[in-house]
């Protein structure tokens, strides 16, 4: 029985560990090179030793690049931070990984227009040929 309940704890500290590190991106962290960066969702393993923390930025592919590198270079003093504000037994191990959800949905979106697109203009195209028949 024990092993079919669902584990709150870890949902719980994951949520936490996004608040947490979206107020310290936004008041501790005075670096240029870090761009509009969002915190879009982390996931921590059942054991709580291990975070994923996915972010999105708003800007160029460059400035996505450069982020990524800032935070990668800064993930111990985030880590730190997360540790001192959240009281945890063990502070877990954060990565940061670009979250590309966003842009696979903006894919898709265009995909599903362009057929849309496709569909229209056939059936325009047929009935066009139609009124031309009669």
């Amino acid at each position: 029985m024990v092993g079919e309940m669902p584990l709150k704890r870890p949902k719980r500290v994951a949520q936490l560990i996004q608040k947490e590190i979206n107020a310290i991106l936004q008041k501790q962290i005075k670096n240029p090179q870090l761009g509009f960066v969002t915190i879009t969702g982390v996931k921590v393993t059942d054991d709580l030793q291990h975070a994923k923390v996915y972010f999105t930025v708003y800007g160029s592919e460059q400035e996505r690049i450069s982020t990524e590198k800032l935070l990668k270079k800064i993930t111990s003093f985030v880590r730190y931070h997360v540790g001192q504000r959240i009281r945890l037994r063990y502070t877990p191990e954060i990565v940061f990984q670009y979250d590309e959800t966003i842009e696979r949905a903006a894919r898709i979106d265009e995909l599903i227009n362009k057929i849309q697109e496709e569909r229209s203009n056939a059936r325009g195209t047929q009935e066009g040929k139609e009124e031309n028949n009669r």
